[in-house]
């Protein structure tokens, strides 16, 4: 009698008596891609970054392996902080990069003057980061500069390092401030001082007047054509990097497209990217963004914490919130980021549907002064006629697409990964690994059930009806997919329409 189970390995003319069990995987396949972000910045160790010729990415261990490798205040370390501060377990890697050649590095100063007629502090902020001076009674300017200097040696997390100048005729002291990174990312590094006013108990002592001269003067962000090379082959769902010039955006723009970067088929190696730019309505709307579905931007306005730090935070959030479910809308998280000035916020309803509409995205300041996400959109406004184009517009929607098409792309490689193709109809023998496109077709529609349990993906007589799997001959089998992923909810409108009691 013949038998229609099959045992791998097992050979059917055996007579030896025994139990022999054969342990097969190809139906046990629940595993999910790996998911892992990407942290790319520069470093202040240029030995360190350059060591393979050009910067490789590496498994962030831990921020004190980090800071040791790459410079602690570097670019590159900051932003891991801040990622690690929402999202402490999750896998991410760094991308560290060396300062372009020939760029320059932000300064700026702070000068004090007078003498101080009462004891106090006084509260100098380095971005977010307050570095407070005691100030004793009759301390002269001199005093408290050297005070300043030594308390900003105490806090290696700043992103500047700092010299004092000797007092000038009228008795004032003038700190100076070089960003460690040169480029224009140090342009974006406030200086302050008591940023939280008299309400949070901070202000200047009585007798002593500061000058604020902000960060400007870098210049050149590091040239990126052959430093994306060193992020390797590794898929990455969201990737973080500081820079929003032209020159950098095009290169990201061609790193990550549809037809020949990460996104092409051959590779599915995916990604989308997040970054932060400081700047008020106008500059923001002015930047030279690119028609780009894998780039998101989110401008901060005159918030006191730099971009850097923006985009640890928000990178975090939206892995957080792509590991629990992709379609999930990424709004209402907490940035733990200092809100922007009165002036500087964008809360205007105008003003916000205009960056929604130029493929920039927004946040929201709580009444208790807490920083929200609000919408995170891609680039990409509209399509190669030139027409506007919503289909990508939210970040969710391509974060769900990633997990799908890796999701079903692992799905039907452990089923078909060794196999014979015969044509639809073929007679296949009990037993011979063959298949044909409807069977591939059956197997596609149960996985597309699946992701729509798991709320990925919607409508599933639809996707079935207009699935198409043909053969193309020469071991070819194409696909047409018709996904429909899952939407976010993101606003509820009515007509309040009340009767008035009679």
């Amino acid at each position: 009698m013949t038998s229609s189970i099959v045992i791998p390995g097992y050979n059917p003319a055996n007579r030896v008596p025994g139990f022999f069990f054969a342990l097969d995987n190809s139906r046990a396949n629940t595993a999910t891609a790996t998911r892992r972000v990407l942290l790319i910045g520069q470093s202040i160790q240029k030995e360190k970054a350059q060591s393979s010729g050009f910067p490789q990415s590496v498994l962030a261990t831990s921020i004190s392996d980090a800071a040791s490798a790459y410079g602690q205040g570097s670019q590159i370390v900051r932003m891991l902080q801040a990622y690690r501060a929402i999202d402490p377990q999750g896998e991410a890697w760094i991308l560290a990069v060396p300062d372009a050649s020939g760029a320059q590095a932000a300064t700026g100063t702070i000068k004090i003057q007078g003498t101080a007629s009462n004891a106090g502090t006084l509260p100098i902020y380095i971005g977010d980061s307050v570095v407070p001076v005691g100030v004793s009674l009759n301390d002269t300017a001199s005093v408290i500069a050297n005070n300043l200097l030594a308390a900003i040696g105490q806090n290696k997390n700043l992103p500047v390092s700092a010299s004092v100048d000797a007092a000038s005729q009228d008795g004032s002291v003038t700190v100076h401030f070089t960003a460690l990174n040169s480029g224009l990312c140090g342009n974006d590094i406030a200086l302050n001082v008591a940023l939280l006013g008299t309400a949070n108990g901070e202000s200047i002592p009585n007798g002593i007047e500061i000058t604020i001269s902000k960060m400007s003067g870098g210049t050149q962000n590091p040239i990126l054509d052959n430093v994306l090379i060193g992020a390797g082959s590794r898929t990455y769902d969201l990737i973080g990097q500081p820079w929003t010039d032209e020159t950098s955006l095009s290169a990201f723009e061609q790193w990550l497209n549809n037809i020949s970067g990460r996104w092409m088929p051959q590779k599915q190696l995916y990604g989308q990217v997040i970054t932060a730019v400081a700047g008020t309505f106008g500059q923001v709307l002015a930047l030279p963004i690119k028609n780009d579905p894998h780039m998101s931007i989110m401008p901060i306005s005159d918030s006191p914490t730099d971009p850097i730090k923006w985009i640890g935070y928000l990178v975090a959030q939206a892995s957080v919130s792509m590991k629990e479910n992709p379609a999930l809308p990424i709004k209402d998280l907490v940035i733990p980021a200092l809100p922007p000035s009165s002036l500087g916020v964008f809360d205007d309803l105008t003003e916000k549907n205009q960056l929604l509409y130029s493929g920039l995205s927004t946040f929201k300041v709580g009444d208790d002064g807490s920083v929200l996400i609000e919408r995170i959109i891609t680039n990409y406004t509209k399509n190669a006629d030139g027409s506007p184009d919503n289909s990508y517009l939210d970040i969710e929607r391509l974060l769900t697409a990633q997990v799908c098409l890796q999701d079903l792309r692992d799905y039907l490689s452990s089923l078909f990964s060794r196999v014979i193709l015969l044509q639809n109809g073929s007679k296949i023998p009990v037993g011979v690994p063959a298949t044909t496109p409807d069977i591939i077709k059956s197997y596609i529609v149960a996985r597309y059930s699946y992701q729509c349990d798991q709320c990925w993906a919607q409508n599933l007589e639809d996707f079935e009806d207009g699935l198409v799997v043909e053969y193309a001959g020469e071991g070819v089998v194409r696909t047409e997919l018709p996904y429909q992923f899952a939407d976010q909810l993101w606003v509820i409108a009515g007509n309040c329409q009340f009767i008035a009691a009679s």
